[in-house]
C-alpha cells in the first residue's frame, strides 16, 4: 500500500493512494514463501500504476512489522544521554530475537514517572541491522532512497491520536487486524502504553477455511470476505464411520462449534488481562478496530458480544481530506500514520 498525503495550511488531503496484491492468482499464494524479489516487483507495478517516480521521492516513511522490531514502554532511572542509550542497548537484547547482528534501537520520551520523581517512561523500539538491511534493500530495488524506517505499532498511533484524543483516564484499544498479523494497542495518557503481536490474522482465517471446507484459497478467501464470523458455520466434519446421520446422545443439549474467531477473541482477552495485572488503576474505554482484514461481517458484533465492551471501526480519514473513491479506507490505517510521520519531519 502506497499513500501520498500533502498538507495546505491546516488541512491535510490525500494526493495519491493505491496497493497492490503480491499475487495476482490469489491461489498461489503463501506468506511464507514470500520473497524480497515478489514484495520490490509488487511495489514497483504499484508504482507505475500510481504514477510514482521513486527516485524523485524525498520524504519516505516505511513500517517494519511483526516479529521483525519490537516496540514497547519502559521506565528507567533519569540519566545523561549518553548513559541512557548503553542501558537501552542492553534491554532491547532481552526483548528482540537476535540473528547475529547488532540491535538497531530508538526512543521515544514520554516523561517523567507520576510516582518515581528520578525515573523516566519512554517507548523503546528495537530491531536488528540485519532487519534493517533487508528492509533497505527492497526499497532500493524500487528505486526509492530510504528514509524514515518506523514500526506498525507507532504508525497506527499516530493515525489514531491524529484523529482522537488519547484518554485521560483509563485506556482505549485499538486492535489492527491485518491479512499477516494482528497488532493489539493498549493506551491511555495515564495508563501508559502497550502493544502486542497477535498470531491470528485474515490469512490464519482463511486457511482454516481451506482446512474445514477441502477449498481453494480464493474460494477460501471469498467465503471469508462475504460471511465474515459465519463463515466456519456448519463446516462438515471427518467421520471415520463414515455415518452421516448420527443422533446425538441427548437431542436437548446443543453445543457451540468453537472456531478460530473464539482462539482470535481469547487472545485478546488474555491480552487485556495481563495489561490490568500490570496496570491496576486502568479501565477500558473504546476499542476501536482497524486494518484491511476488520470489516469482515459480524466481527465487531463478535468482539463486543464476547468481550463485553464497546467496538467501533477507527476511521484514519476522519480528518482527512479525500476525494478519491477508497472502498475500504481501514486497509489503510497504518499507510495513513507512516505518511503522517513523514510529513512531521
Amino acid at each position: 500500500k502506497i499513500v501520498e498525503l500533502e498538507q495546505s495550511k491546516d488541512q491535510l488531503s490525500i494526493k495519491n493512494i493505491g496497493e497492490k496484491n503480491l499475487f495476482d492468482d490469489l491461489n498461489k499464494f503463501d506468506h511464507d514463501k514470500i520473497t524480497k524479489s515478489q514484495i520490490s516487483a509488487s511495489i514497483q507495478d504499484l508504482c507505475k500504476e500510481m504514477n510514482i517516480k521513486p527516485k524523485k521521492i524525498k520524504n519516505l516513511t516505511s513500517s517494519l512489522a511483526g516479529k521483525a522490531i519490537d516496540v514497547r514502554q519502559i521506565t528507567t532511572l533519569e540519566m545523561p544521554d549518553n548513559e541512557l542509550l548503553v542501558s537501552l542497548e542492553l534491554e532491547a537484547k532481552k526483548h528482540v530475537p537476535l540473528d547475529g547482528t547488532d540491535a538497531v534501537i530508538d526512543y521515544h520520551l514520554l516523561g517523567t514517572h507520576q510516582e518515581k520523581l528520578d525515573q523516566i517512561n519512554l517507548i523503546l523500539t528495537t530491531t536488528t541491522k540485519n532487519r534493517i538491511s533487508d528492509h533497505a534493500d527492497i526499497l532500493k530495488n524500487c528505486g526509492f532512497k530510504p528514509g524514515i524506517f518506523d514500526a506498525d505499532p507507532i504508525a497506527i498511533s499516530n493515525i489514531y491520536q491524529y484523529n482522537h484524543q488519547v484518554p485521560e483516564e483509563g485506556s482505549d484499544v485499538l486492535i489492527n487486524i491485518g491479512n499477516s498479523s494482528t497488532t493489539l494497542i493498549v493506551w491511555g495518557a495515564n495508563s501508559g502504553f502497550f502493544t502486542r503481536e497477535i498470531e491470528i490474522s485474515g490469512n490464519n482465517i482463511t486457511k482454516e477455511i481451506m482446512r474445514k471446507f477441502s477449498c481453494s484459497y480464493s474460494e477460501a478467501e471469498q467465503k471469508k470476505i462475504s460471511e465474515g464470523v459465519n463463515s466456519l458455520i456448519n463446516a462438515p466434519t471427518n467421520n471415520e464411520n463414515n455415518e452421516e446421520d448420527i443422533e446425538p446422545s441427548n437431542p436437548g443439549i446443543m453445543i457451540e462449534e468453537r472456531t478460530i474467531f473464539n482462539d482470535f477473541v481469547e487472545e485478546i482477552r488474555k491480552t487485556l488481562r495481563f495489561y490490568m495485572k500490570n496496570n491496576n488503576n486502568s479501565f477500558f474505554n473504546t476499542f476501536y478496530i482497524l486494518g484491511g482484514s476488520s470489516q469482515l461481517p459480524g466481527l465487531n458484533e463478535f468482539i463486543a458480544n464476547n468481550l463485553n465492551v464497546k467496538v467501533e471501526p477507527l476511521d484514519p480519514m476522519k480528518k482527512i481530506s479525500n476525494d478519491i473513491k477508497i472502498e475500504n479506507p481501514l486497509k489503510y490505517s497504518i499507510a495513513l500514520g507512516l505518511a503522517l510521520r513523514g510529513l512531521q519531519k
